[in-house]
């Protein structure tokens, strides 16, 4: 394996968020950019809500600065910084990558939502024709919700504390898919006919946070997803291992 150096002109990426110190991108990106002999380099940025388009603005005027990963809980507000957006960037609301192209501008993307679908299929879960609830409408969920409805799940239920995103995303979904698949529910236990449950929300991320809902038990046959990255095992993965629900999954972090 080649060493890694860093030079003049050594390519700059970074990811963004807060918190930061969770993210396996680094590790992934400079293993790879190693591997390949590629000239480049990927650094944590932990950059706050109130000084996000600051920040931004100033590391993207960097010359040498060739690319952004975007994550929580920047995926919606960096679309205002792109030049162009994807159609999929278009229709989610969010970005997770942001890429500087041949002419200097800023190319906002998002494949969240792509990145979980197949690992997902690749894992071996079931998801066409499958009842889904999904905790959390942010920037990660609405590209995941998208890309549910893309691999053929027959219906949507969302939840999330800020009722009108939720009902936003829903209403957005439902412009695209007119029999309306999506609802949004206030009850984030509810479990009743649901085949896959998947937590998009950031509860279990910190120390002590415990479930995103207050679940009482899970149906052997319940599929459980989370997107969380760290810790290795979140309080909702364990809950579904003790009832050998399902296992773990992450996209797009």
């Amino acid at each position: 394996m080649t060493a890694l150096t860093i030079n003049g002109s050594t390519r700059l990426y970074g990811i963004v968020g807060d918190p930061i110190a969770q993210v396996k991108t680094p590790e992934l990106m400079n293993a790879f950019f190693q591997q390949n002999g590629i000239n480049a380099v990927c650094v944590p940025l932990q950059v706050t809500a109130a000084t996000f388009e600051s920040s931004l603005r100033g590391i993207m005027a960097l010359a040498n600065v060739a690319g952004l990963v975007i994550t929580v809980p920047h995926k919606v507000r960096a679309c205002a910084l792109a030049d162009t957006l994807s159609a999929q960037a278009q229709r989610v609301g969010a970005v997770n990558v942001l890429r500087r192209d041949a002419q200097g501008g800023w190319l906002g993307d998002m494949f969240d939502g792509a990145g979980l679908v197949a690992g997902l299929q690749a894992e071996g879960f079931t998801l066409r024709g499958q009842r889904v609830k999904q905790l959390g409408a942010g920037g990660s969920g609405a590209a995941v919700a998208f890309a549910l409805l893309e691999a053929g799940v027959a219906a949507l239920t969302l939840c999330d504390p800020n009722g009108d995103a939720a009902q936003a995303l829903v209403d957005r979904i439902n412009t695209h898919y007119p029999n309306g698949p999506a609802r949004v529910s206030t009850s984030p236990a509810d479990l009743d006919g649901i085949d896959l449950l998947i937590n998009c929300s950031p509860v279990g991320m910190q120390p002590g946070e415990g479930l995103p809902a207050p679940f009482t038990a899970f149906s052997p046959a319940l599929q459980v997803v989370d997107i969380i990255m760290h810790p290795p095992e979140t309080p909702l993965i364990a809950r579904a291992r003790v009832r050998r629900a399902a296992g773990r999954l992450t996209a797009g972090r």
